[in-house]
């Protein structure tokens, strides 16, 4: 759970701005020139933590890197609370904001992109990376139930790695360490992030920490629901790491298997970060290739 680094490229991302349905300001950053692809992240992210693989794509790709609502440049959910189909439409209005008919989304975003291939036909396709979607009790629910209380009851750290936890991220040696000590060094790490300043653009941990409900909503409200993507109309590709954890590439088979035509891409040697920037364990010049040739650039 560490946040992009603090130093950004050489080249300097360009700042744009849209309007979802329900008026919530959208925020994100362009690089390169050609045909749009709009980027939606995952939990613990901001869209500047793809901003390495958006520059692997830049020479033939303007990469619009979406904030999702409750991060960095957009603005908070409404006072209602949280609603997956609100996030679907921030997909859709930033799709038409940046002319991209072109669409990747992230773990939690990877879910969103395909809802919203569902919804508006102006996305002609979509690469979803491991969505976390339970297949057969693949994840534990009460793991996330566990988190809505923590958090509920301002024990953010706690919740922190409960989610943690539950995604099952992390080296695998984790799952062994002892909460207590797993929550102290969570403590400490939020803390130092604090009292950082980060680079323009870059969300505190701690903001990003705050949006974790959002994305434990979105895998709650869709487990079990893999068929639910058999209409996706869009050319689509599900695209998994061969060292990621097991209920992540059975999300993606599963997925893949139920939308007509749809490819299962296996992108070897990498994990649940590997579209993350470098500094964040990231391996883009490995994702990048697979959707250069998906997306035709």
């Amino acid at each position: 759970m560490t946040r992009e680094s603090a130093a950004l490229p050489a080249v300097t991302p360009r700042p744009g701005a849209g309007r979802s349905p329900d008026g919530t300001r959208l925020g994100w950053w362009s690089v390169g020139s050609g045909p749009g692809l709009l980027v939606v992240h995952g939990a613990m992210q901001s869209g500047l933590s793809q901003l390495d693989l958006a520059r692997e794509l830049a020479g033939t790709r303007t990469v619009h890197l979406l904030d999702r609502r409750g991060r960095g440049r957009s603005g908070p959910w409404p006072a209602g609370g949280f609603d997956v189909s609100a996030e679907v439409a921030d997909v859709i209005a930033a799709a038409r904001a940046t002319g991209s008919t072109d669409v990747l989304g992230i773990s939690s975003g990877a879910i969103l992109a395909l809802r919203a291939a569902l919804t508006d036909p102006g996305i002609e396709r979509v690469a979803a990376f491991e969505p976390p979607i339970a297949v057969a009790g693949s994840i534990r629910m009460d793991q996330i139930a566990r988190f809505g209380r923590e958090y509920a009851e301002g024990r953010l750290v706690e919740a922190m790695v409960t989610a943690m936890r539950a995604a099952e991220m992390g080296p695998a040696v984790l799952r062994f360490v002892p909460r207590r000590l797993l929550q102290a060094g969570t403590g400490r790490m939020l803390r130092r992030d604090d009292a950082a300043t980060p680079a323009p653009g870059v969300p505190h941990l701690r903001e990003l920490a705050m949006a974790l409900p959002a994305d434990l909503r979105i895998v709650a409200d869709n487990a079990e629901r893999a068929g639910d993507f058999a209409g996706v109309q869009a050319r689509t590709a599900l695209l998994a790491g061969s060292a990621t954890r097991p209920y992540l590439r059975t999300a993606a088979d599963a997925v893949a298997a139920v939308i007509p035509g749809a490819r299962s891409v296996v992108l070897p040697g990498t994990n649940h970060a590997a579209t993350q920037n470098r500094e964040q364990y990231g391996r883009p010049e490995r994702v990048a290739p697979a959707l250069a040739e998906f997306f035709g650039a």
